[in-house]
This record gives C-alpha cells, sequence and structure tokens, in this order.
C-alpha cells in the first residue's frame, strides 16, 4: 500500500511505499527536501509532521532531539510513512508540473 504525501506549504505531493523514506520518495518524483548526509545524522532534511503516521529509524540524537520529537519534528531521511502524511519543509529548487507523480496501487 503507499500513502499521499503532501508538502506544505508549497502544496506538492507525491506517493511514497511504506519501505522508501519520505526523503526518497521526494527525490523518486523530483521533489528535492534539504538533505545532507541521509543516514540521520545531520539533521539537515529534518521537517515537521502536521499529520499522519511515520515509522521513525535509528538516528544519531544530535540530528534530532527528544523535545523536537515531542514538537513533531523528524528526519525525512529516516522516517517511512504508516499513513498519509502531511509535512511542513521547504524544496530546493522550484516545483515542476511532473512533481505529482503517483505510484501505482
Amino acid at each position: 500500500m503507499v500513502h499521499r504525501i503532501e508538502i506544505r506549504p508549497c502544496g506538492a505531493s507525491f506517493d511514497c511505499a511504506p519501505d522508501e523514506s519520505l526523503l526518497q520518495g521526494a527525490a523518486r518524483c523530483g521533489l528535492h527536501l534539504f538533505s545532507n548526509c541521509q543516514r540521520g545524522e545531520c539533521g539537515t532534511c529534518k521537517v515537521k509532521i502536521r499529520s499522519g503516521q511515520i515509522k521513525l529509524a535509528p538516528f544519531m540524537l544530535s540530528a534530532l532531539s527528544m523535545a523536537e520529537i515531542d514538537a513533531d519534528y523528524t528526519l525525512a531521511c529516516r522516517s517511512f510513512p504508516r499513513s498519509d502524511v502531511v509535512i511542513a519543509a521547504e524544496l530546493v529548487g522550484r516545483i515542476e508540473p511532473g512533481h505529482y507523480e503517483r505510484l501505482p496501487d
């Protein structure tokens, strides 16, 4: 089952499989979130979860504190969707019409 991910405030959205991180799903559709290490060590890909459920894979506490987790922040590189999700994040570059891709069911 795939989950719909919406990025606010820009309104771009994409489908993301449960075994694909939010960062990977966005990149596959040509949407580029800020990122660096892609291993949960730097914190560059930090986003705020507005709604929905994610599974957070292991990460370094220097990249994301417990206080940030309590405030609904997560690391896009270590977050895997468990439902449709809305995140608050900035994109690198501009949005093209093809950025609203859906995966086959």
